[in-house]
């Protein structure tokens, strides 16, 4: 431990100040409250290191499930003009593409929870693994009104500068610093004043997904819990003892050490190769990207058999052309009719 040497008449001072000591938590952060409870050491191979024979039969196995459980439940999203909350920057002259791109997702995920019938009073609108806060910054424009009941809550583990909802001015939107093992969202006083809670996430990588999706459907929040739409990316950062649908891949005849397996083929759905045998055709590495892409989507699968179970209405949704990005699918769940079913 590093010690300080400060002056007496300076102390006082100092203490105010100093974090180089233990810090009392908040009651909503409970310690590994979303994360596994299971002891086990999952080892990892590269897939370098597993006989072609094994992994040629995870993929078969994988291709199985794709078609039998998975392919015919992926919906795409409707067709809408860039939302409004997002249309002026998005008709900025000097935008880079890059940016075009991401103002899109964003518009797309605005407009899916609206068709969902998402967007009430008195709502809390929960981003999970909120970076700067870009999809908040426009939810909280969208929907949330100056004086008005709903509200933005955005959590992240991570310090950051240059945060959007900092430009929040006159609107309810507040930012947690939290680890989202460690979130009891229940005990969140914003959530707790609140009729309703949605869940939002862009892009949340890998294992995070998992733990927010344990946060946002917990005992004590799930009832308040209206719906979920959350992009996901890097399952290959996933974890097999926090994975939330375990249980469903093993229904489905997926093996640990085949999930395993599935974390490495995963990354072929974007770098196509797989780090094995680099001057391998164009057929072979679209085979191998095809192959990642199904491997995502059943892992995708899993997560919406785990809010099926926890009482909602959960599919997967195509929320912008491959072109805009390749980590394009989201993970769409409701209580309530959408307006057209009304």
């Amino acid at each position: 431990m590093d010690f300080s040497t400060v002056y007496v008449s300076k102390l006082e001072k100092h203490l105010s100040i100093c974090n180089a000591r233990a810090t009392e938590q908040p009651p909503y952060i409970v310690p590994s409250i979303n994360a596994p409870t299971e002891t086990e050491v999952f080892l990892r191979k590269p897939l370098s290191e597993i006989p072609k024979e094994i992994v040629a039969q995870v993929i078969k196995k994988i291709d199985l499930i794709y078609e039998t459980h998975v392919k015919d439940h992926i919906t795409s999203a409707q067709e809408h003009p860039i939302h409004s909350t997002v249309l002026e920057e998005f008709s900025e002259s000097d935008r880079a593409e890059s940016s075009l791109r991401h103002l899109r997702q964003v518009s797309s995920l605005l407009w899916l929870v609206e068709d969902e019938g998402l967007v009430e009073d008195n709502t809390c609108y929960v981003e999970l693994g909120a970076g700067k806060g870009h999809l908040s910054y426009y939810a909280c424009n969208a929907w949330c009104e100056e004086g008005g009941s709903s509200a933005a809550l955005l959590v992240d583990r991570a310090s950051l500068r240059h945060k959007r909802d900092n430009k929040l001015r006159g609107r309810a939107a507040q930012r947690l610093r939290a680890d989202l093992a460690h979130l009891a969202l229940a005990r969140v006083p914003r959530v707790a004043a609140a009729n309703a809670v949605v869940g939002l996430a862009k892009h949340l990588c890998g294992v995070a997904t998992d733990y927010a999706l344990r946060c946002i459907a917990a005992d004590g929040v799930v009832d308040k819990t209206r719906g979920i739409v959350l992009a996901t990316c890097c399952h290959h950062r996933c974890e097999r003892a926090a994975f939330v649908g375990n249980r469903h891949l093993q229904e489905l005849g997926v093996s640990g050490d085949e999930f395993n397996v599935m974390l490495g083929v995963v990354s072929w759905a974007t770098c196509g190769s797989g780090g094995r045998g680099r001057g391998a055709g164009a057929g072979e590495q679209a085979a191998r990207a095809g192959a990642g892409r199904r491997a995502k989507r059943v892992l995708d699968w899993a997560r919406v058999l785990f809010l099926r179970e926890r009482g909602f209405t959960a599919t997967l949704c195509r929320f912008v052309p491959s072109a805009v990005s390749p980590e394009n699918i989201c993970i769409v769940a409701s209580k309530c009719a959408r307006p057209h079913e009304i």
